[in-house]
């Protein structure tokens, strides 16, 4: 059977790669104790295990914290590193993952700031087009933005997903229903004065708790699930609602630069310990037992994956001998250097698959 495999953290062999690799790492360390080359490989194994900044930029006001929020929300993972979360200015593009939210209109502000970031597979940038459940087309509006920057915009209800992940007061099911069943009509949930000023048997107290939990729009569409099935579980409507939200295809599209960012460490990693090895012949054969062992050829096989956008496929004996010849042609084929070498890579790692 032939299954694909995510481009992110895990191994391809049953283990996982941060445990392993640190591991491996460990022995590097070991092995290199005591030559004149420890404290560069020291260096360069910290700063692959540093913990990863990634940052939420935007001008004020446009909803980085509810987006800030659910990314806080979720665990990442990140090869078993530490992400640390920061609010940033819109002046700086500082950061391994960038994630940049908008509302509205694209501005001069963030043309320069994205402009300012690398644009290829690896670059890290997410870019949020928030206060979606404000929009009469988000879908639209987000497309838009996607041809003015160049980039995937992706349309996000901010205040709504967070508030589901508990960033607010807790969601009442029984004051919503209680909303649904009332005699309302859809303008009486398209302002905020109006939903407060109309009859029904929910007080104003809870009637301001369920718009800090989801706010107007959320309400509105959790009514219209529950009026239109009125049978669904209180847990399915919640899930309707919070797929509305984007918020899943943000924290997908982040999951993926983290990953990137990850595979890149190892990257640069591969290529410092390289380095140093051909300066320090002593620490040669340490460097060169790391990058043929499990975690860094997986290592490898995960960056060319994400450099190449493509999946890795598994299986059986015969998935993996069929990649591993078609990774092996490809790379002769290949004109660029850069392609011939992730060909490279990916070969290697389904040979390796092979002798598991």
């Amino acid at each position: 059977m032939r299954r694909v495999l995510k481009v992110a953290a895990g191994s391809f062999w049953g283990e996982s790669i941060m445990d392993v690799a640190e591991a491996g790492l460990g022995l590097l360390r070991d092995r290199v104790a005591s030559t004149d080359a420890r404290e560069a490989v020291e260096n360069a194994v910290q700063d692959r295990l540093r913990p990863l900044i990634a940052r939420v930029t935007g001008r004020a006001g446009v909803g980085k914290s509810a987006v800030l929020a659910v990314l806080e929300s979720v665990p990442l993972d990140a090869d078993g590193l530490d992400v640390r979360w920061r609010e940033g200015r819109t002046d700086s593009s500082d950061g391994e993952v960038l994630v940049h939210v908008i509302a509205g209109a694209v501005s001069p502000v963030d043309t320069a700031l994205l402009s300012s970031r690398p644009r290829n597979v690896l670059d890290g940038t997410v870019v949020v087009l928030t206060k979606a459940d404000t929009l009469d087309d988000p879908a639209a509006d987000a497309a838009a933005a996607s041809q003015q920057l160049g980039r995937t915009v992706l349309p996000v209800m901010g205040a709504t997903a967070a508030g589901l992940r508990g960033a607010g007061a807790p969601l009442d099911m029984a004051d919503v229903r209680a909303v649904a069943a009332a005699d309302l009509s859809p303008a009486d949930l398209m302002t905020v004065d109006r939903f407060r000023a109309v009859d029904i048997d929910v007080s104003t107290r809870r009637r301001e708790a369920l718009i800090e939990c989801i706010e107007l729009r959320g309400l509105a569409l959790l009514v219209d699930v529950l009026r239109q099935r009125p049978a669904v579980s209180d847990g399915d409507a919640v899930r309707m609602l919070a797929d509305a939200t984007g918020a899943d295809a943000l924290i997908a599209a982040v999951c993926t630069a983290v990953s990137a960012a990850a595979a890149a460490r190892d990257a640069e990693l591969h290529r410092t310990v390289q380095q140093i090895s051909a300066g320090h012949r002593r620490v040669r054969d340490a460097v060169e037992s790391y990058l043929a062992s499990d975690e860094a050829v997986a290592a490898e096989m995960r960056y060319a994956a994400l450099r190449l956008g493509v999946p890795i496929e598994t299986g059986s004996e015969q998935v993996a001998l069929e990649q591993a010849v078609l990774w092996k042609r490809r790379a002769a084929a290949a004109g660029d250097p850069d392609v011939r070498r992730a060909a490279l890579a990916l070969c290697r790692g389904h040979v390796r698959m092979l002798r598991r």
